[in-house]
């Protein structure tokens, strides 16, 4: 029936609102037997979306979701230079899952990682989607690391995250195929954040007509 599905995603969002704070708040979410969506830098906004029919719907049993977790979230993306390889962090996104559960998240900005990558100027380095549909469009913007760091939230011990707010110091499109992207780094000196998004084909089994899974990722890098 109808009003037992709305129940059965009402519970599923309470779930994942549940198990998706950040900062301060609590640590990497608890998977549940729904949709769990991934974890960015600030707190985000969750929303659950039950799957697109393929056809007519007719009365029938309540849609629950398959036995497990279902990982709801955009493919990892990593950076790739001579130096190493680092993995992004997940910023916004809204992504819909073979099955046709679709997640959406908004966050501020993103968290930093640990040590920025060591990218040399004028390098080719790679950004590889590693999983996936393969997207229709890539592009980045570099923003240099002063001015776009603070604390995600006004409260003492806030996590300080890459939050951007000056111009970007650089952008590109990106060319490549199999998942695989050149960017050649043509900055100056410094310490930056990258931002990366991606938008990809609208599936088939889509929640949302009309709208077109997208992500946004980033990376930190030094530029001796």
């Amino acid at each position: 029936m109808v009003w037992k599905r709305w129940i059965t995603l009402l519970a599923l969002a309470l779930l994942l609102g549940a198990g998706c704070r950040l900062g301060g708040e609590s640590g990497t979410p608890t998977p549940t037997a729904g949709v769990t969506p991934a974890r960015p830098a600030a707190t985000p906004t969750v929303a659950v979306t039950e799957p697109a029919s393929p056809g007519p719907q007719t009365p029938g049993p309540s849609r629950t979701p398959p036995p497990g977790s279902i990982l709801v979230q955009p493919p990892d993306a990593f950076l790739v230079a001579q130096s190493g390889e680092q993995k992004a962090s997940f910023g916004a996104f809204y992504w819909v899952h073979e099955t046709g559960y679709a997640a959406e998240v908004t966050s501020r900005g993103f968290e930093i990682q640990s040590q920025p990558l060591a990218v040399q100027a004028g390098e080719t380095v790679q950004v590889e989607l590693r999983g996936g549909p393969a997207p229709e469009k890539v592009a980045l913007e570099v923003f240099p690391e002063e001015g776009n760091k603070d604390r995600i939230a006004p409260q003492e011990g806030a996590m300080v995250a890459f939050i951007p707010r000056t111009e970007p110091a650089a952008s590109a499109e990106l060319a490549g195929s199999d998942g695989r992207y050149s960017w050649v780094t043509d900055v100056s000196p410094g310490n930056y954040f990258v931002r990366l998004r991606v938008e990809w084909p609208e599936p088939a089994r889509n929640p949302v007509p009309g709208r077109k899974p997208t992500a946004e990722y980033s990376f930190y890098i030094a530029v001796p």
